[in-house]
């Protein structure tokens, strides 16, 4: 991993420290290599911080733990615990509380999907402190938007904006989820009823989706759950949509392909191309390959690298991981520009332009 940050003099043993951390399931060299940077003078300051930013401060805590625990000095070791301690009681909070609303919308007779959040961390980890995150995700079907609506009402939430009937009904048809806020503060909830908004010619169809769904173990209950399939392109071009500025989305990505090994890979590439996914997942798959050691069987690595285009946005990710945007609109700019580079149809990219710019 050490290449990557080769012409970075800045925090470079401290970026290599988390690059390695991301890698570490992959390759004894490199958990080696960890214990190595760890037990250096490193600036702990700018690893802790950074970590929380890329959501990778229970990914570190665990390695660190299970590599060298006596590495780092003690004080920077309670800031860790007491850091991974304060995130997994949220996490623990935002857990019941998803799932007293899942239980809310069956009494109501609507059919709900939680993802992200805490049911992405028990899928990908089996522990909802595994991950970082600050609201629950759920998708609904459109017909039934209204109905979730008023049961997030009822249990105390508010919409982020209120809307006229009007105004709502084109937002119900070009946006692709509304953000609830409850009145104490406490959660957040983003109601679902697509993956993406119309400006961003999402690949991954909600309606399509719905047919596909398996089940999940979560908590004390059984929840629906995207298929691998149709979760690894969600992650793919969720990242992609972002510029896979957060680590912890590369090691998501990669988790997943560890812990679903019956993968079906020609699914997988069959339906990224067929709606215009096939960059972005090449791209996250070289991503989770080179950053995260994830283990790619050696035809989907052949599929992954044969597009020049991703291996230059690969290189361009890697360069940029822990980059600090100065400018909220250049980096919005600068998003949008990469998003539409991972998109291989002309006619997405044209979309993707018209409702932007």
């Amino acid at each position: 991993m050490t290449e990557i940050y080769q012409n970075a003099p800045a925090f470079l043993h401290e970026r290599e420290l988390l690059l390695n951390c991301a890698a570490c399931d992959g390759d004894e060299a490199v958990r080696a290599q960890f214990g190595r940077l760890a037990a250096r003078s490193l600036d702990w300051h700018w690893v802790l911080t950074t970590a929380e930013s890329q959501g990778v401060l229970p990914l570190l805590r665990a390695r660190l733990e299970e590599v060298c625990p006596a590495a780092p000095p003690v004080s920077v070791r309670n800031q860790l615990s007491l850091a991974c301690v304060a995130n997994a009681a949220h996490n623990l909070r935002m857990t019941g509380e998803l799932l007293a609303v899942l239980q809310a919308l069956e009494a109501d007779g609507i059919e709900s999907v939680p993802f992200k959040g805490p049911a992405l961390a028990n899928q990908l980890f089996g522990n909802v402190a595994m991950r970082q995150f600050r609201d629950l995700d759920i998708l609904v079907r459109p017909a039934d938007v209204d109905r979730a609506r008023a049961v997030l009402l009822a249990r105390g939430y508010r919409p982020e904006f209120e809307l006229t009937p009007k105004r709502e009904a084109e937002y119900l048809r070009s946006e692709h989820a509304f953000q609830f806020k409850r009145q104490d503060g406490a959660f957040i909830v983003e109601l679902h009823w697509s993956f993406g908004s119309r400006d961003q010619a999402f690949p991954l169809s909600a309606q399509s989706v719905w047919s596909r769904l398996g089940q999940a173990k979560f908590q004390s209950r059984i929840v629906h759950a995207l298929s691998s399939e149709d979760l690894l392109i969600y992650l793919a071009m969720h990242g992609a949509k972002h510029r896979w500025d957060r680590l912890e989305w590369i090691c998501s990505l990669a988790q997943l392909i560890r812990v679903k090994p019956d993968l079906d890979w020609s699914v997988v590439f069959s339906r990224a191309q067929r709606t215009g996914a096939l960059r972005g997942v090449r791209l996250a798959l070289l991503l989770a390959r080179d950053i995260c050691a994830a283990p790619l069987p050696p035809l989907v690595e052949e599929q992954t690298v044969v597009d020049p285009a991703v291996r230059e946005m690969s290189s361009e990710v890697r360069e940029n991981l822990f980059a600090t945007d100065h400018s909220y609109q250049s980096s919005e700019l600068r998003r949008q520009a990469f998003y539409i580079r991972t998109r291989e149809r002309m006619a997405d990219r044209a979309r993707i332009v018209l409702f932007y710019w």
